[in-house]
């Protein structure tokens, strides 16, 4: 009888990703090699390796094989996106988070910003300034605030920013719309980005603050109110009564990633 089972292989793969024995792009044995070494069946292997496909851990290829996938801040976030908008956060309490989370950020960015970085973030201002769409701004603001955050090089931080990713659209969504929330918020972008540039860090965090403050004070009864119903509002607005915030967001989501990973492409 072979000594392993089913949870003592997940056990040992997951181990040795963990520990960076097995590493990001490495390719699994087949199948059939694991059965044979570790004296299981093929489909028991099979349902491991989905179930380590399924946590985020491998990447199954048909016709190509398993690869060890590369650990993202994005890993993990979707289910307590889930769980905010199960419980209807509020733009009061993302506003909140985003302050702790994000203010934290613009300090660190001013420490460890890599120059690419810094490049990528004056970037996404010039687009922004050049952009009239609300929905392009949303994309280019939260691209902005997505590399300063990936600029602290905190690892927590960024999964913890991931989590608010979307709520944080669906938020510039109503923020770019006001005419009054536009133009008080937008021009500390500028001091930020030049406080981070300058490695200033206390100026960098104070101009996170200050930018975050000015905006939230102007939201109104809209303040308690969920941010999806706020930002289906704003959508239907724009877009009319068929709009699909659930569309949006998906599309968001997937570009905000890619750029996220390579900003410069």
């Amino acid at each position: 009888m072979s000594p392993h089972t089913r949870d003592s292989l997940a056990a040992h793969l997951l181990d040795e990703i963990l520990a960076g024995r097995i590493t990001s792009g490495t390719k699994l044995p087949p199948e059939r090699l694991l059965a044979q070494r570790f004296g299981l069946s093929r489909p028991i292997v099979r349902e491991v390796l989905r179930s380590l496909a399924e946590r985020g851990f491998v990447e199954i290829l048909p016709s190509r094989g398993t690869y060890v996938r590369e650990a993202h801040p994005t890993d993990g976030a979707r289910s307590l996106d889930t769980s905010f908008r199960r419980r209807n956060t509020t733009v009061r309490e993302l506003s909140e988070a985003r302050q702790m989370v994000e203010t934290c950020a613009a300090g660190l960015a001013a420490t460890n910003a890599t120059e690419v970085e810094i490049t990528a973030m004056r970037r996404c201002l010039d687009d922004l300034a050049m952009t009239t769409q609300v929905l392009e701004q949303a994309r280019l603001d939260l691209a902005f605030h997505a590399l300063v955050v990936r600029a602290s090089h905190n690892t927590v931080i960024e999964t913890m920013y991931a989590s608010i990713t979307t709520l944080t659209f669906e938020l510039m969504l109503r923020s770019l719309s006001d005419r009054q929330v536009r133009q008080t918020g937008a021009p500390w972008h500028e001091g930020i980005w030049q406080a981070i540039r300058d490695r200033d860090d206390k100026r960098a965090a104070a101009a996170m603050q200050e930018h975050l403050d000015k905006a939230k004070a102007l939201y109104g009864s809209d303040f308690e109110r969920s941010v999806d119903q706020v930002a289906q509002r704003e959508l239907q607005r724009m877009l009319g009564p068929s709009a699909s915030l659930e569309g949006l967001l998906d599309d968001i989501a997937r570009r905000h990633a890619s750029f996220v990973r390579s900003p410069l492409s």
